[in-house]
């Protein structure tokens, strides 16, 4: 009913959501996310009716029955709220907007008096609609219960097993599920119009997400170290090219684009990068048929953080990421919305579930034509974590040539990631005495079907006009064991491939110091599509583009140079550094580190508000 409600508030709908059938879809796939929401109100009035039914008081039967038509009035109060709000603000009830009441002459002053009686009426009228039938069906069936005449210890027996059972059903309720990631927002989403998800998405569950995001936030002090304009003034030189200079490698400005995201791949795995023999033959393979950047680094040290690095070019700071903030997603470019209007048709396709670090949320919200996780596939084995990379990259090759030219293809493996449940039947072992011997293993296994798919590749029609991009989401630790707050330990690999490529470029390498969120802006640039969108990204071809990368680890941050680098924990004051007793050159990165934390933070909290 407050679906409904929420629907017909926000008429006229016209091409907000193109595909109408969307609507009546947006009422069951949420399924999951009422249930927790319902459990989530629930738990306390039932708990306290177990105790009614054990000790036979009639204040506990009271009070439950006080809870529910509090959270009654309460849940009404936070749908209808939230009905009105997104008819003005396009947005689901947050914790911004609670900020409000704060000051409640400003919310009656600046909302009509029609609609205050619309609510005030909705409330009532509904409040007594839905407490009338708990009243009518619920309530004399709990009260009968609490009458029955029995023993205490055979109540008290009865009422424990069911406080177990409650509890245990409750718990899975509320996560979504015994096993495997637990549930957020973003599991309702299931459409490319953003209207559909929302109305797919319970108010009162966005709402105590929002809340629980915001809670886990650091301090802006921790951030802050500069004034605002001087904080970006340390770090502007860093995304100037002191010359806008061009360099053509593609044969053709409209390439069919695939993005290969690699599971936490370290450069310490690849030999061409400096790493350890024969562990990814394939790579190596490939390096030398594309164009190959030695000295890239990732932004990002969780997927969360690293897939948008990517995609979006947009950064994180320590312990905070853009797509856990789904307010602030919107606001955050994406490559496949930039070459939309050439035609392009996009598609992301990943073995495990996406609702993982609120993905799922960010790829649709991003208006990837075709998405596809884990939960739509269902002809292979499955691991722990979802469907390994040995057969997702048999599904992409078989996908690909399905779709329509030009296209977008971004697959995110999996394998590479704990718990490397995958059969292993390789002769090749790492050192018994790798710290991170199954790691390892797994990049090779990883290997060995990215060749693989990369041989069957080179034989399709597809191959010659596609552009081949790889990269690492985050880094990994590694047989070396680098220190998190150690420049090498954000070594990744990014290789561009494909027969898109120009001739004499190929077997390049670009050895100058590069970020993952350059990538973005190197590839638009080539397709001569606008790049001014992407903040945070430059052009790696250009060899006047400042070679530089801003890198970060939980609870800090660093900056890299060709020279160096040097990485700041945030609450302390000893630096770590390559520069040794350098200490110009230290503060100098160390400033720059802080600095580029602060002023993308203040960014973020610019968007909250």
């Amino acid at each position: 009913m407050q679906r409904l409600f929420f629907i017909l508030y926000q008429l006229p709908i016209h091409d907000r959501i193109h595909n109408k059938i969307d609507i009546l879809h947006a009422f069951y796939k949420n399924f999951i996310l009422e249930l927790s929401s319902a459990t989530i109100l629930s738990l306390l009035p039932i708990l306290i009716m177990i105790a009614y039914a054990v000790f036979n008081k009639k204040i506990l039967f009271r009070i439950a029955n006080v809870l529910v038509l509090l959270f009654t009035i309460l849940y009404i109060a936070i749908s209808l709220a939230d009905t009105g709000l997104y008819r003005e603000w396009t947005a689901k009830i947050n914790i911004q907007a609670l900020e409000h009441f704060k000051n409640p002459s400003e919310i009656l002053r600046t909302i009509s008096t029609g609609k205050q009686l619309v609510f005030i009426v909705g409330l009532v009228l509904l409040s007594y609609v839905y407490y009338f039938f708990y009243r009518r069906f619920v309530l004399r069936a709990m009260y009968q219960q609490g009458q029955i005449q029995a023993p205490f210890y055979r109540k008290a027996f009865r009422g424990f097993g069911f406080f177990l059972l409650y509890g245990f059903l409750a718990i899975v309720a509320i996560r979504g599920g015994l096993f495997g990631i637990p549930i957020n927002q973003s599991v309702a989403y299931f459409s490319q119009d953003v209207l559909a998800n929302d109305i797919a998405v319970n108010p009162l569950y966005n709402l105590i997400q929002d809340i629980d995001i915001k809670s886990k936030l650091p301090k802006a002090e921790v951030y802050t170290h500069f004034s605002a304009q001087e904080a970006k003034d340390i770090i502007a030189s860093d995304f100037i090219a002191a010359k806008d200079t061009f360099v053509s490698v593609l044969n053709t400005t409209r390439p069919n684009l695939l993005f290969i995201i690699l599971e936490s791949w370290s450069a310490d795995n690849i030999s061409c990068l400096g790493g350890i023999e024969n562990c990814t033959p394939n790579f190596n393979r490939y390096a030398q048929e594309g164009i190959l950047c030695t000295r890239a680094y990732a932004n990002a040290y969780v997927s969360d953080q690293g897939v948008p690095a990517i995609l979006s070019a947009y950064p994180s700071a320590s312990r905070l990421a853009i797509v856990n903030h789904p307010a602030q997603v919107p606001s955050v470019p994406c490559i496949n919305e930039s070459i939309k209007e050439a035609g392009y048709t996009s598609s992301f396709l990943y073995g495990g579930e996406l609702i993982y670090g609120n993905l799922k949320g960010y790829v649709y919200e991003k208006k990837f034509d075709h998405i596809s996780d884990q939960i739509d596939i269902f002809k292979y084995p499955e691991g722990k974590l979802g469907i390994q990379d040995e057969f997702m990259f048999k599904e992409l090759q078989e996908r690909i040539p399905q779709v329509k030219r030009p296209f977008l293809y971004s697959f995110f493996t999996l394998s590479s990631h704990m718990p490397y449940d995958f059969e292993y039947p390789f002769s090749w072992h790492s050192d018994e005495n790798d710290p991170e011997k199954s790691y390892t293993e797994s990049v090779h296994y990883a290997d060995h079907h990215l060749g693989k798919f990369l041989d069957s590749a080179k034989k399709t029609s597809w191959y010659d006009s596609t552009l081949i991009i790889i990269s690492a989401d985050h880094s990994h630790h590694t047989i070396k064991q680098w220190e998190s707050h150690d420049a090498a330990h954000a070594h990744i690999p990014i290789l561009f491939l494909g027969g898109a490529i120009k001739p004499e470029w190929r077997g390049k390498n670009i050895d100058r110091v590069v970020s993952q969120l350059d990538i973005v802006h190197t590839v638009l640039k080539q397709m001569k599509i606008d790049t001014k969108p992407y903040v945070w990204s430059r052009d790696m071809l250009n060899p006047y583009t400042p070679a530089s990368a801003f890198f970060i680890f939980y609870g800090g941050a660093g900056y890299i140079t060709q020279e160096g680098y040097a990485s700041i924990y945030q609450q302390q004051e000893n630096a770590k550094t390559s520069f040794g007793d350098d200490s110009l050159k230290t503060k100098s990165y160390i400033r720059k580190a802080r600095a580029f934390e602060q002023v993308l933070y203040s960014g973020l909290q610019q968007k909250q508000e």
